[in-house]
């Protein structure tokens, strides 16, 4: 039978009397490393964890360090330690290990999400006098949690081409209509938490939001959400694909407006808008094309004379009248980057290049641009205008992907409830 345990009121409150020190001196250090606040099956986290991971909430939220603060974060703190604790065991079980460069890459990531250099962020929770490794753990229970999804979640994912063919049918049936960039936020309301403390806390962090706290850091280090690995990104959201609690709010914030906390079944949702546009919205940048470009250096050995420049740039925009051409004079005259490019959307083409072609009707000259090192011309052999909608690769991978999401939730909350959770604060 499944055995959870929780502490009193009082125990609580204790507990912050030595959560509160700031600065705890070398014995009683030594004896929070020891001290048992918590045991999750064989795992054991101790009032150091604790006091870690407190610490790392407050440094990177911005959130006024006092004991009342430190009271509301008690209930979130314990939690996640515990869900990391389950998850590292669940890879243990499946026998799936992270290297420790794949962790640090993570690390990177979310420091370069920030814009910090390299091995800044954990140089600064040294400096503040917190436990680097409370974020590696933290960070390492986020990776090996992703690779049992990916390696052995999955197995029990499928998507059917009818429902790919679903999503494609409502799409081109709501084209037109407008869809929301959205990221989240989510604080689960787990056993042990109380509702009002976990909205008070999600309250503070759409408030430091508000201030100018990057909401994806803040979802990287406080969502307990799946997408909080990606900074709480969910991509582009119409209408009917969320909660209506959610849906409701969505369509009232405006552009870089952060929600009030937002209940629903499972917890509290703090949303953003990032952008907003009309779904299926055909874009410019999205249209494919297959080009022929020419670059005439102007720069080092093989730079041209002018009187040469002028005259390979009246020959090209007079003579050539066809890709078949430009290829040849790209062969003979162009400098490195001449000649045929294959099928490539306009959106993923250099900026010089992408606003040559943009409007380029297909087989006809681009004006000359000239660009660091080099003079350019392009014709657009061959364009496939978008029609808006998604391909069926994207829709599937967007149906594997919220799928895996409800799979990775289920099972940490069948995790929880199988788990013997002794809490002895």
């Amino acid at each position: 039978m499944n055995r959870f345990f929780f502490n009193t009121i009082r125990n609580l409150v204790i507990l912050f009397g030595l959560v509160a020190m700031t600065a705890p001196n070398q014995a009683v250090a030594q004896q929070d490393a020891v001290r048992i606040a918590a045991v999750v099956n064989e795992d054991v986290i101790t009032l150091f964890d604790v006091q870690s991971r407190i610490a790392l909430f407050l440094i990177t939220s911005g959130i006024e360090d006092t004991v009342e603060v430190r009271q509301r974060l008690l209930p979130q703190v314990m939690n996640a330690l515990i869900e990391e604790k389950l998850k590292l065991q669940e890879a243990r079980r499946e026998e799936i290990e992270t290297e420790e460069a794949e962790v640090l890459g993570a690390v990177q990531t979310i420091e370069q999400n920030n814009g910090m250099p390299s091995g800044a962020f954990l140089s600064m929770l040294s400096e503040q006098g917190i436990d680097p490794g409370t974020f590696y753990s933290q960070v390492e229970a986020d990776v090996v949690w992703l690779r049992v999804v990916r390696e052995v979640l999955s197995r029990d994912v499928s998507v059917s081409e009818e429902e790919v063919k679903v999503v494609i049918d409502r799409l081109a049936a709501n084209q037109g209509k407008p869809e929301y960039l959205l990221a989240e936020i989510f604080l689960p309301i787990g056993l042990g938490s109380r509702d009002a403390d976990v909205r008070e806390f999600a309250g503070q962090l759409a408030e430091r939001a508000r201030s100018g706290a990057p909401f994806q850091a803040l979802a990287q280090q406080f969502s307990q959400s799946p997408t909080a690995a990606v900074g709480g990104e969910l991509g582009w959201i119409h209408a009917g694909e969320l909660e209506a609690e959610l849906e409701r709010a969505m369509v009232r914030l405006k552009t870089g407006e952060v929600s009030e906390p937002i209940r629903t079944v499972s917890g509290y949702t703090i949303l953003v808008v990032q952008d907003q546009r009309a779904t299926a919205e055909v874009s410019p940048l999205m249209a494919g094309v297959t080009l022929s470009q020419v670059y005439l250096p102007t720069v080092g050995r093989a730079a041209l004379a002018p009187d040469r420049l002028a005259q390979l740039t009246n020959a090209i925009q007079t003579q050539i009248l066809s890709c078949g051409q430009m290829n040849e004079w790209a062969a003979e005259v162009g400098g490195p980057g001449s000649g045929p490019v294959d099928l490539i959307r306009v959106g993923g083409l250099p900026e010089a290049v992408r606003n040559s072609v943009m409007d380029l009707p297909v087989g006809q000259m681009s004006e000359p641009v000239d660009i660091a090192g080099a003079r350019l011309f392009a014709m657009v052999c061959s364009r496939q205008e978008d029609s808006g909608l998604p391909s069926l690769n994207q829709v599937y991978s967007r149906l594997e992907s919220e799928k895996l999401d409800t799979v990775s939730r289920q099972r940490l909350r069948d995790l929880r409830r199988q788990a013997l959770i002794d809490i002895r604060l």
